[in-house]
């Protein structure tokens, strides 16, 4: 179902007040997704779009202030490197789970030894595989063995290791039913339904955390599958959700001008990312061309798609390369090439390309419309672009059976902010369409270097062949832009300094 703006405002009326204040009456948040979460678990559902919930309801043993860049305490009390190789973790007495049981050593033992299992197959293995060992000293201290140095050991710990429930855990055949059947943690949030209906949580008022970085302002927070987004603005305008994100500019400028809305834009640590596949593995010759790349990179307007298409342009940021100054030991010293559409035809007639040719290009449905931009553009230099929209679930299909000509996604970093977490995701296993010896070289020598300015230097090299090579491009930041009923307000997190949870919303 589609909508014209017009008719998408003309359609809420006068009677738009009503349900959104009976919402905040009965103290229930409703938020639009694009689909539905089949399991509440970074672990067997790692989607930005469900992390908004599941980062709350779970906690892991530390955290990171990052505006003070500094670990914190969360199921842990204190912690220590042993030796270059082996952490060690004291952990709290007080903490009970949602279901009441009480928290100790076995759970973080059961919990980490299941995701470094080799037989246990989930998305992203390669976050938990560099584990050796988890040893229970006592009740409440843990020991974790690394298989070898890696400099981004407590980043791991602090952003991809939620724990679960031991004892409600271990009956489950399949792994996975855990999220989608009883999602148990210890955080401010606790889930009361999930299923394709949507996912509702509500306020652990026995919750031990520190209030500082966990909060609870509103008492139920409840995600409505709507996969169409004009459908999506129509539920917000007639009172059927109370907000949704990732509204284009357009449709912000729109709704924040109809009484009784408003959109919130908010720096985050997302950007999109625009690749080609260099090596050929879906059996696109001219992509094998670096020249064809550059003219590629040189036909895109990058300054007018993300002022006029990206959501939240007027916040969004043109990035020089794939790593934003604030992650950890990010360093770039070779930008990427700018707009020159002349310069572009020339390369492509160099190549043998000057009458183009036709190619597929993968886009995440949130930003189909950037996508969209990005082929109109290619016009310019013959190349005909079919646009496939995907959800993440096709994309990551695609992608394993080498499918993808070109790509888009956005990729949250704020998930784990480092550098060599980003060259993992773009540089490793399925994900790899360029197989480049320097990038790799420098991947594992920066995760030996603890010092995080060394680092820095050796990561540079990576990220700067990428920009040589024009393998893969963030396009531009993605500002998280929330539309929402005047009820609501959304502030910033408390911990991360480029991502918002469902901690961050409010009533006014």
């Amino acid at each position: 179902m589609t909508f014209s703006k017009a008719t998408l405002l003309a359609s809420a009326g006068l009677l738009i007040a009503i349900p959104a204040m009976a919402q905040k009456s009965k103290d229930t948040l409703r938020i639009a997704s694009n689909d539905p979460f089949p399991s509440l678990s970074q672990y067997h559902h790692p989607v930005a779009e469900a992390g908004v919930f599941y980062r709350k309801v779970y906690e892991q043993m530390i955290a990171v202030d990052e505006r003070k860049q500094k670990l914190v305490p969360m199921l842990a009390k204190s912690w220590k490197r042993v030796n270059p190789t082996t952490l060690e973790f004291t952990l709290r007495e007080d903490i009970k789970f949602h279901n009441g049981n009480k928290f100790d050593a076995e759970d973080v033992k059961y919990t980490l030894d299941h995701i470094r299992d080799p037989k246990v197959k989930i998305r992203f293995k390669g976050r938990y595989t560099w584990m050796k060992n988890v040893e229970i000293l006592g009740p409440y201290k843990i020991r974790i063995t690394g298989k070898s140095v890696n400099a981004m050991d407590l980043g791991l710990v602090a952003y991809r290791m939620p724990i679960f429930d031991a004892e409600t855990f271990k009956p489950y055949k399949n792994k996975a039913d855990y999220g989608r059947f009883s999602p148990v943690g210890t955080g401010s949030y606790k889930v009361v339904k999930i299923d394709k209906s949507g996912t509702k949580v509500t306020r652990f008022d026995e919750f031990k955390g520190g209030s500082k970085y966990w909060r609870s302002p509103i008492k139920n927070i409840q995600s409505v599958p709507v996969p169409d987004r004009q459908t999506q603005i129509a539920e917000l305008l007639t009172g059927g959700v109370d907000m949704l994100r990732g509204i284009s500019p357009d449709n912000a400028k729109a709704v924040a001008a109809k009484d009784g809305f408003e959109v919130t834009s908010l720096a985050s640590g997302s950007f999109i990312f625009f690749g080609l596949d260099a090596i050929g593995r879906s059996g696109i010759k001219p992509l094998q061309d670096v020249r064809v790349r550059k003219a590629i990179w040189m036909a895109l307007d990058r300054d007018k798609i993300i002022k006029y298409i990206v959501p939240g342009g007027g916040q969004a940021e043109k990035l020089m390369g794939l790593c934003f100054s604030h992650n950890t030991a990010c360093s770039l010293n070779r930008k990427t090439v700018g707009y020159d559409l002349a310069h572009a035809k020339r390369l492509m007639k160099e190549a043998g390309y000057e009458k183009g040719f036709d190619m597929e290009y993968d886009v995440f449905t949130p930003i189909k419309e950037v996508g969209e931009a990005i082929a109109g553009e290619l016009l310019k230099i013959n190349i005909r672009v079919k646009i496939n929209p995907v959800t993440i679930g096709l994309y990551r299909k695609r992608q394993g059976k080498s499918l993808q000509n070109a790509f888009s996604v956005y990729y949250p970093t704020a998930g784990h902010p480092d550098a060599g977490n980003i060259l993992n995701v773009m540089f490793k296993g399925s994900r790899d369409h360029f197989k480049d010896k320097i990038i790799h070289d420098a991947m594992a020598e920066g995760l030996k270097e603890f010092d995080t300015n060394k680092r820095a230097a050796i990561y540079q090299r990576a990220f700067d062949r990428s920009n040589e090579m024009h393998y893969v491009m963030a396009f531009s930041s993605l500002p998280t832009v929330y539309a929402h009923n005047s009820t609501v307000q959304v502030k910033g997190s408390q911990l991360s300094a480029g991502d918002s949870h469902i901690t961050d919303f409010f009533w006014k």
